[in-house]
């Protein structure tokens, strides 16, 4: 009598080692050439600096007052309504503003209960990637422009 070997349904201990080496080549290239994180925190701090501006807007339309944004270089931080908060760590602060918004060495950007705004501009900068809000004076919209 001859007996018949069954295939079972698995994977071999070689071909399971074969795979796991795959998967390390390919991740430890992943590694070499992954973007930059520096691009991500000025997209990711852009991105904060712009919904503070838009909320403040809002504010201001729904409230029919004034509402100011004062962005501080120096220390770093972002004053609205809803508090103060801190921009990442080694970003660059650059604004321009209408010089009546100065504030010591802090500047804002008024926004009116029409919509307008007194206009600006901020830039924000990391290692090389530079993000640049606008405001409008006239429909006080803010944008990101990325350079």
């Amino acid at each position: 009598m001859r007996r018949t070997r069954r295939h079972v349904a698995g994977f071999t201990l070689l071909e399971l080692l074969v795979v796991l080496g795959i998967v390390a080549v390919v991740f430890g290239t992943m590694i070499l050439f992954r973007p930059n994180a520096s691009g991500a925190r000025v997209d990711a701090a852009a991105r904060a600096v712009l919904a503070t501006l838009r909320l403040a807007r809002a504010q201001a339309i729904e409230r029919n007052a004034e509402i100011v944004v004062s962005i501080d270089p120096q220390a770093h931080t972002v004053r609205s309504p809803q508090g103060k908060w801190q921009l990442p760590d080694g970003v660059h602060v650059t604004l321009t503003y209408a010089e009546s918004e100065r504030m010591g060495v802090a500047g804002g950007l008024r926004f009116y209960p029409d919509g307008q705004s007194s206009g600006g501009e901020i830039s924000l900068g990391l290692e090389g990637r530079y993000a640049r809000l606008t405001v409008s004076w006239l429909t006080g919209e803010a944008r990101i422009e990325h350079d």
